[in-house]
């Protein structure tokens, strides 16, 4: 399969979205464990259970959007490795951060670069096995145009 620019972008919407409100969540709980004092017993109070289950659920979201940005490698007939270490990163960062929380904001950091290196990735005209690419809709364009703003927007708001 292949997956245009436009197409990558307007996909990767709804999984930025909801990549960044689970790095807000992480910061809130990061904090209120700051404020609490809860240093070395973290992963046994109920906040650092938290983080656990947020930081897999962060990894969901990157596996979602590493099969996005494997059709559009396919699209450009190029970057798979790239793509793939880009994986494998995202799991030792999970496999660190469920050890040490303070790790899961790399992950989230991740997150956006799997998504601007799907969009620097030339584009392709040419057909392929799967055929031609198909047309972007007028939707598809402002799901793109929305998904590169919030890509801009949201990690000054979260760390800011």
């Amino acid at each position: 399969r292949r997956a245009s620019r436009i197409r990558f972008a307007a996909a990767n919407l709804p999984i930025l979205l909801g990549v960044w409100l689970l790095a807000a969540v992480l910061l809130w709980l990061g904090k209120t464990c700051m404020e609490n004092r809860c240093g070395g017993n973290v992963m046994g109070g109920q906040i650092g259970g938290a983080i656990q289950v947020f930081v897999l659920a962060v990894y969901g979201l990157l596996h979602y959007q590493n099969r996005w940005l494997e059709r559009r490698c396919n699209d450009a007939e190029r970057g798979w490795r790239v793509a793939e270490w880009l994986f494998n990163i995202s799991l030792g960062l999970v496999a660190i951060s469920l050890v040490l929380p303070p790790f899961a904001l790399p992950l989230i950091a991740l997150g956006w670069l799997q998504f601007a290196y799907g969009l620097c990735l030339p584009a392709n005209s040419l057909p392929n096995t799967s055929g031609y690419p198909h047309p972007d809709t007028p939707a598809l364009r402002y799901g793109a145009w929305a998904a590169g703003v919030l890509a801009m927007v949201v990690p000054i708001m979260l760390f800011v």
